[in-house]
């Protein structure tokens, strides 16, 4: 029995790639577009450079402390 003839064998499966696709573009997507559009990450993103720590504002994901 080839690997093939199992494969063949398999039909309706096709669809599954074409969706676990979609939701993975979907998801690459706004992902970048969060982190590239997204202001929250540009303090962070000075950080490493700035000789005091300036503090990071919270987002509307965490809240306020």
């Amino acid at each position: 029995m080839k690997l093939s003839d199992v494969m063949s064998a398999a039909t309706g499966l096709s669809s599954y790639a074409e969706v676990a696709l979609v939701i993975f573009v979907g998801v690459f997507f706004g992902v970048a577009l969060d982190v590239f559009a997204g202001r929250r990450y540009a303090a962070l993103g000075r950080l490493p450079l700035a000789d005091e720590a300036e503090p990071v504002p919270p987002t509307k994901r965490e809240g306020r402390r």
